[in-house]
């Protein structure tokens, strides 16, 4: 079972809906996971094999129960520039591409898409899809393979999430489904409004004329909800907060931020972001966080002015550099796209950025003495090699000197008791008394999925979602004339074929899918070089075709291949067939090969049945006793079938086949009429 999560925009809640709805069907008894096929956001996460997923994906499995891997969200986008971004395919770095190049170039990933999806659905009884942005971006619509478009792929209900703290919520909602096709709408099975603050009463009658507008039922009107929980984006309410407390932690808000969800379990201690000197102070902790660029915000470091405050800060305030962060706290940064720059000096580290991209989770205990044996979990996540010298290595990634701490690992503050330790630490530092709970950070976030569940369930009708789930909903069927139906078949196959297959071979194959209804045909059929030029120039020359069963010979158009001087021939029923086989031990469709060899002129061999007729062909061809123009290799089976295509294919012949199991007579039909069809 499949659902999707789309929003009226980004930042309407679509990934704290979707962990909701995961948590739900995890209380509710289902194996359930999460998928996105392209998200694009600074904050990732380092699957257990290494791999990368966007940091929303993981929160997403944590909440169903599931370890997070790169099926959840086989495309990551991590932007490192205005116009471009890091490209991400099954957790392993490509390349950078700017906007324009992606666009042309994220076509070509759906396969990798839809291989993802379908390993999660072969082993998961519920799969929940999360949108991007919004679904009526009238000018990205083309090729979409994050909403609609990956809807189709899925063939995916949707619920349509709108934001009413934003206001116009009515508008978001109805606006966003007149935007959409007429097929994209049938989709849409629900609508919820997200973020209401206040008594529902308010909405009146609201609700029925948006119900009466849209054609669609209200399936939740979800309150606004305090839960700590990973962010869904770079769009974080949490640059804004300032967070009171005991301490005064500062965590300096780079341009190009990444990761900053490292620093939500210091939240509850008082914790600010600041992005300029004014905004500095004389805070307890500063944080230098990762990045996407690490030149680039090094340079705006020293343009705003903040460089300088940093450096007067370390000589009585503890600075913690993480990731790139840790880079910058450096002398040299050695960049082979942004060139080389200075760093701010305060540990005595250099750093290399290159191609190469370490991705791996780590933990272990910390080295340095006032921490020392303090547990931390995380992984590093960065490109980069630094080389440390004369300072202490502390056990996490990095080094210290003073009061600098640099670090590769993210996530530190999350697991162990690495952030307790700290913060003791500062509180002793600056004689402040405070009284630390040690509570751990794993079940604390599980605490929190309950309650995001428990609002859920108060306020969005799962009676409704699990109709939707089960396909409950009232069916319509489109109405299609006689004479429209293999052209309409056609248009469904080709929107829906995600192979990338040679113009010369794609309407053999289509025609293969047309009669099977099986898109496996995309992946499985073979042409040997020029196979399908060669057999319509036979054609065309008058070739007749030879076929194993009267089934195929029933299916080719015989009409069709009479106008260039060929027909339809099956030995299958001749006595002499019969007579030969007995004599040889061997089937009648092996025998109907020794009378084809007897043939005068061109023809072509379409097998869709018998191996051994395919393995005899291939002993006749080596005995030089016939020659095809070319041969049509499909029988189906578990006796041979497989093995029979593989043999045919070291002959050497024009050929066309299907690899393993699948064929069939009707299939043999297919790829003849395909061939006649396209002269």
């Amino acid at each position: 079972m499949v659902i999707m999560v789309q929003g009226t925009m980004s930042n309407v809640g679509k990934s704290l809906v979707t962990a909701g709805l995961l948590r739900v069907f995890r209380q509710d008894g289902y194996k359930a996971a999460p998928f996105k096929s392209q998200n694009m956001a600074l904050n990732s996460y380092i699957t257990k094999d290494g791999l990368e997923i966007g940091r929303a994906q993981a929160m997403q499995a944590e909440a169903a129960g599931i370890e997070p891997s790169i099926y959840t969200n086989p495309i990551l986008l991590k932007p490192n520039s205005d116009t471009g971004s890091q490209v991400i395919v099954n957790g392993v770095p490509i390349g950078n591409m700017s906007a324009k190049e992606y666009f042309k170039f994220k076509t070509s990933l759906k396969p990798e898409i839809m291989k993802a999806y379908n390993r999660l659905k072969a082993e998961y009884d519920i799969i929940v899809i999360e949108g991007a942005g919004s679904p009526a971006e009238i000018n990205l619509k083309s090729d979409d393979i994050v909403n609609m478009g990956m809807a189709e792929m899925a063939n995916s209900p949707v619920i349509l999430v709108g934001d009413i703290d934003r206001g116009g919520v009515f508008a978001q909602l109805y606006g966003t489904i007149q935007l959409l096709s007429p097929k994209e709408r049938d989709r849409i099975k629900g609508l919820v409004i997200n973020k209401f603050r206040g008594d529902k009463a308010l909405l009146g009658n609201g609700l029925d004329m948006l119900r009466a507008k849209c054609g669609k039922d209200i399936v939740g009107v979800l309150p606004y909800i305090d839960v700590d929980i990973d962010d869904e984006d770079s769009l974080s309410d949490r640059f804004g907060a300032e967070n009171r407390g005991m301490l005064d932690i500062a965590v300096i808000r780079l341009p190009r931020i990444s990761n900053f969800t490292d620093f939500i379990p210091l939240e509850k201690y008082g914790m600010r972001y600041v992005s300029s000197p004014k905004e500095l102070g004389k805070p307890h902790l500063l944080i230098i966080p990762g990045t996407k660029n690490t030149v680039q915000d090094m340079k705006w470091l020293r343009e705003t002015g903040l460089e300088n405050s940093i450096r007067r800060l370390s000589e009585n305030t503890l600075i913690m550099g993480i990731c790139g962060g840790y880079q910058m706290l450096g002398s040299d940064i050695e960049d082979s796209e942004e060139g080389s720059i200075k760093g701010m000096g305060l540990l005595p580290v250099t750093t290399v950025i290159g191609k190469e991209k370490t991705r791996k989770q780590v933990k272990g205990k910390i080295k340095w003495q006032p921490l020392e044996n303090a547990y931390f979990e995380g992984y590093e996540i960065h490109q980069g090699n630094t080389l440390v010298k004369g300072c202490d290595f502390d056990g996490m990634g990095g080094c210290v000197q003073g009061s600098v701490i640099g670090t590769y690992v993210h996530g530190i503050f999350d697991e162990g008791n690495f952030c307790t330790r700290l913060i003791e630490y500062i509180c002793r530092k600056n004689s402040i008394d405070i009284n630390i709970s040690a509570v751990s950070r794993r079940e604390y976030r599980q605490r929190q999925y309950d309650i995001l569940a428990d609002m859920i369930r108060k306020n969005m009708d799962m009676q409704k979602i699990y109709e939707i789930l089960e396909n409950k909903q009232e069916r319509t069927f489109k109405h299609v004339l006689p004479k429209d139906i293999e052209s309409t078949s056609m248009d469904i196959i080709e929107r829906e074929l995600l192979t990338d297959i040679p113009k010369e071979n794609k309407d053999i194959v289509k025609r293969a899918i047309h009669t099977t209804a099986d898109f496996d045909y995309a992946e499985n059929m073979y042409f040997s070089k020029n196979a399908a030029e060669l057999g319509r120039e036979a054609i065309k020359k008058g070739a007749s075709i030879i076929t194993d069963t009267n089934m195929a010979r029933a299916g080719i158009n015989k009409k069709r291949l009479a106008e260039y001087g060929g027909e339809v021939l099956c030995f299958m029923a001749d006595e002499d067939v019969a007579k030969l086989a007995e004599k040889n031990g061997t089937t009648r469709a092996a025998a109907s090969m020794d009378k084809a060899a007897q043939l005068k002129g061109e023809y072509i061999i379409a097998i869709g049945n018998a191996p051994t007729a395919l393995i005899r062909l291939k002993e006749l061809i080596d005995k030089g006793k016939i020659k095809p123009a070319l041969v049509i290799a499909v029988p189906v089976g578990f006796v041979n079938a497989a093995e029979s295509k593989e043999l045919i294919m070291e002959c050497g012949i024009p050929l066309i086949a299907a690899r393993g199991r699948k064929g069939g007579s009707n299939l043999a039909a297919a790829v003849c009429n395909a061939l006649i069809y396209g002269i």
